[in-house]
């Protein structure tokens, strides 16, 4: 027996446009977390952050860069960090005394120390018996010497003398009252160093007495 099977006619109809309908599938959640229980990486519209599996910021371990738009890390920032020029400012009083600025390594260069004096100091002050001056542990009047600021003008008293301390050191600061009875003062020390510790005030060690190229600028 045969059977005769008709072919049909199938009809195609073509679609309205050629446009492909965007269903709009949401991607990954804001929160992917990496491994059963584990941290987890968390987006928004401005930062990505990573994060333990207690929901605290954790570090990302990454390779040195090696080219321009690479992060750089903690090692790199560090070596390069070494080389920076820091500014140390410490505010004073009439009657503040002596203290330390700062603490530097061996290897620190002081390029200038700056004292500025805001306002005329009160009493009966003169620049003979209240001055101030700045300097290290072995030498504390190497960068500013007594009677170089004159508290009686207003200006700022710049030294531009240079030095490089060949060991660690202490920099420090020396104001004598004599009959001053009021007035303020902010003294700026501007160094290259591989490691600075600012601790309250402080200072530097090796001796050296001359000035030459202190420079005075009065308003």
């Amino acid at each position: 027996m045969f059977i005769q099977l008709t072919l049909m006619e199938i009809a195609v109809v073509a679609p309205v446009n050629n446009k492909i309908k965007k269903y709009n599938l949401a991607g990954l959640n804001a929160n992917v977390e990496l491994g059963k229980q584990g941290s987890y990486i968390s987006g928004n519209a401005s930062a990505i952050g990573f994060y333990t599996s207690a929901g605290a910021l954790q570090k990302i371990a990454i390779a040195n860069a090696t080219v321009g738009n690479q992060a750089i890390t903690k090692a790199q920032l560090d070596e390069v960090a070494g080389e920076l020029v820091q500014h140390i400012t410490v505010d004073v009083d009439y009657n503040s005394g002596s203290a330390n600025l700062a603490s530097i390594a061996a290897g620190s260069r002081i390029l200038s120390v700056t004292v500025d004096i805001p306002g005329a100091w009160g009493g009966t002050a003169d620049n003979t018996t209240t001055f101030i001056e700045v300097g290290d542990s072995s030498n504390g009047s190497r960068f500013i010497r007594a009677q170089d600021v004159d508290v009686l003008k207003v200006g700022q008293y710049h030294s531009q003398y240079q030095y490089e301390y060949t060991g660690a050191g202490t920099l420090t600061y020396s104001v004598t009252q004599g009959s001053a009875s009021s007035g303020t003062a902010t003294i700026s020390v501007v160094l290259a160093s591989d490691v600075v510790t600012v601790t309250d005030y402080g200072s530097i060690n090796q001796a050296q007495n001359s000035n030459g190229d202190l420079g005075n600028i009065t308003l």
